[in-house]
């Protein structure tokens, strides 16, 4: 078991925020006690399903249930730290992680049907339904083109973004806008929690805007992987 040294820096700005948060509060406070990170796994998906249930309440709960889910963001990486430093790594560790995430985080999943819910709870207008359907839709295109153009195991690694830093400084404009979509389509269940932030705090909906943004994200993503599979076609 080696002592936790630095913390991995994160596909963003923000998220290299958190990892270094997680590894400082967390990863160096538990790596020396009996915790695993299939425990920690678990207690985090604990969170996110009392945070989900504040998010129903659509009161100040819903405050409580922002801190929950960020707390469970905190934790993201932390049990992947800790199975490197204690060379804990097993393949059921990886499966409860991809399947619990696959399952609640996604927009396209849980999440998105639960602010799609949440969404029509206020003014009663089908479309978020809609919408959150589309964007599935638009996920399974993103997937197929994965897997058929970059290969099943690239399409893993690419979508775990794992040590691949997306950031603004020094770069062309060009870059800052693609790196801008590429940030905003990784962090896209952030931008409906802090809707339902927005909404609780001020009373303004914003939600039908951020559904159209994200259902644009979703289809740019899958729009450039096709594009990209025909290009590479012609050659």
């Amino acid at each position: 078991m080696r002592k936790p040294t630095k913390p991995i820096k994160g596909e963003t700005y923000i998220h290299t925020v958190f990892r270094y948060l997680s590894f400082l509060l967390v990863t160096k406070v538990l790596w020396n006690t009996k915790i695993t990170p299939n425990q920690i796994t678990i207690f985090r998906t604990i969170l996110l399903l009392i945070g989900y249930c504040f998010f129903l309440q659509n009161n100040y709960l819903y405050i409580l249930g922002f801190i929950l889910f960020q707390i469970a963001e905190l934790l993201d990486s932390t049990d992947g730290d800790i199975a490197r430093y204690k060379n804990l790594r097993s393949s059921l560790g990886i499966w409860l992680e991809v399947f619990f995430d696959a399952i609640l985080t996604p927009v396209w999943a849980l999440l998105g049907f639960l602010f799609a819910y949440i969404s029509y709870s206020i003014d009663g207008n089908l479309i978020y339904f809609i919408l959150w359907g589309l964007i599935g839709f638009s996920n399974n295109l993103e997937k197929t083109f994965y897997i058929h153009f970059k290969g099943t195991k690239q399409a893993f690694e690419d979508a775990s973004h794992d040590h691949i830093y997306f950031g603004f400084k020094g770069l062309p404009i060009k870059e800052k806008i693609k790196n801008f979509i590429i940030i905003s389509k990784i962090w896209e269940n952030q931008w409906l929690i802090f809707g339902g932030l927005i909404y609780i705090l001020f009373n303004i909906n914003v939600y039908l805007y951020i559904w159209v943004w994200l259902l644009l994200l979703n289809q740019l993503h899958w729009i450039r992987l096709a594009y990209m599979g025909y290009k590479n076609a012609k050659i």
